[in-house]
């Protein structure tokens, strides 16, 4: 189970910077394809999001098309572990349960219900960019996933079935380092 400073200090979070948050995931995104983020002043939250999804599929569908999804996977992967870590930094996590919860709380915030449990376990019912993406593009941007979860936990993700893909749910595994909590 979490700390209870960290439940604490996550159920204030939503109230100071959601859009902000937001904002800073599409400008490391973007810079990983090599772009600069649009003006999203004034857009709702779901506006943002839903811009998020175009920029990101588009600029994905590229990547592959030109021969450079590797290359931008790798991108992706690091800028969203740095902001993973940076996170991390400012928040009591102390267990794996700590790391499972922030990680419900930041995928939350993108319209997307990620369980985690201590074991590694990820299950994700409801995806808002399931419907945006193809499954081609929806594998080539797990990479902002799997940096999150390495930023966040220092472990790694792998995902074994996907709703883009038909399943009825995302199903994956965080492996954690040795040596961490149990």
């Amino acid at each position: 189970m979490a700390s209870l400073t960290l439940k604490l200090l996550l159920a204030v979070l939503p109230l100071a910077g959601g859009k902000k948050r937001l904002a800073e995931l599409f400008r490391v995104t973007a810079a990983a394809f090599g772009r600069q983020a649009p003006d999203l002043h004034g857009l709702s939250r779901r506006e943002m999001l839903r811009r998020y999804a175009q920029f990101t599929r588009a600029q994905a569908e590229e990547s592959m098309s030109a021969g450079s999804a590797d290359g931008i996977r790798k991108k992706l992967f690091d800028g969203s572990r740095s902001l993973a870590r940076d996170i991390r930094r400012r928040l009591p996590i102390r267990s794996r349960a700590d790391e499972a919860a922030v990680l419900r709380f930041l995928y939350r915030s993108l319209d997307i219900d990620k369980q985690v449990d201590d074991q590694g376990a990820v299950r994700i019912r409801r995806c808002f960019f399931a419907s945006h993406y193809p499954p081609e593009v929806c594998r080539f941007m797990a990479a902002m996933d799997e940096g999150m979860v390495a930023g966040i936990c220092g472990g790694r993700l792998v995902f074994s079935q996907r709703l883009t893909e038909g399943a009825e749910a995302c199903r994956g595994l965080i492996t954690w380092p040795q040596g961490t909590d149990e």
